[in-house]
């Protein structure tokens, strides 16, 4: 469903495959620890009383990593039809928001917690709403982590994934100038065939195309992800 760049900076002729070893170390190179709240910018929340959480699935699937995203449901009341992450408010019976993230990643699209390992995290965002939102990048196991994958049609209408590949091309990010009551609030867009992914959504693909691109060699001979 995503176009893959033609940038040579993201393809290769060796073709080597990253192992899921081999994506965990490079994430933990570049990943905020989960212990760390700090780095993440949830001691700095205006209000530490909405927390919210969403997962970053990174799966494997026709023998390539991308990245698991989803498009709303038209008929929900509030981001209807935009692009996002499974993911929502942290609840009281939540233990934190790795638990809030794998739970709504469950509830949206029926992917099994068990089947994800936890990574670490990205800065924490402020949505609109005023809701602190953690991200946290997880790994699906299996050879096709897609495979059982289905939408909730009350939350979810599709069910995409976006070559991690893409991702790391800084080629496919526009930040777009808007002022807003006279205040400069500019927004990134990430350049997509088939979705407009922009402001939240874009700004967390940023923030992993950021890190994961400093530990991924865009040289010759760079593996092929």
């Amino acid at each position: 469903m995503s176009r893959l760049s033609d940038n040579p900076a993201t393809t290769t002729s060796t073709a080597l495959q990253i192992t899921h070893l081999d994506l965990q170390q490079r994430l933990d190179a570049c990943l905020n620890p989960l212990g760390d709240m700090a780095a993440m910018g949830l001691d700095a929340a205006p209000v530490p009383d909405r927390p919210a959480a969403i997962l970053v699935p990174l799966l494997r699937s026709a023998g390539h990593w991308h990245v698991l995203m989803t498009k709303r449901a038209e008929h929900l009341a509030h981001h209807a039809g935009q692009i996002s992450f499974p993911g929502g408010k942290v609840e009281a019976d939540d233990d934190g928001p790795v638990s809030a993230a794998l739970r709504e990643a469950f509830e949206e699209v029926r992917l099994m917690p068990q089947s994800v390992s936890i990574a670490g995290g990205l800065d924490a965002v402020r949505s609109p709403a005023g809701f602190i939102v953690q991200p946290i990048v997880g790994i699906v196991g299996g050879d096709d982590g897609l495979d059982g994958l289905v939408a909730d049609p009350a939350e979810v209408d599709l069910i995409f994934t976006l070559p991690l590949s893409h991702v790391i091309n800084p080629g496919n990010f526009r930040l777009v100038p808007r002022e807003t009551d006279g205040r400069r609030n500019d927004y990134w867009v990430v350049d997509h065939d088939d979705h407009l992914i922009w402001g939240l959504s874009a700004r967390v693909l940023n923030d992993l195309h950021r890190r994961i691109g400093m530990t991924v060699d865009l040289a010759a001979g760079k593996p092929h992800i």
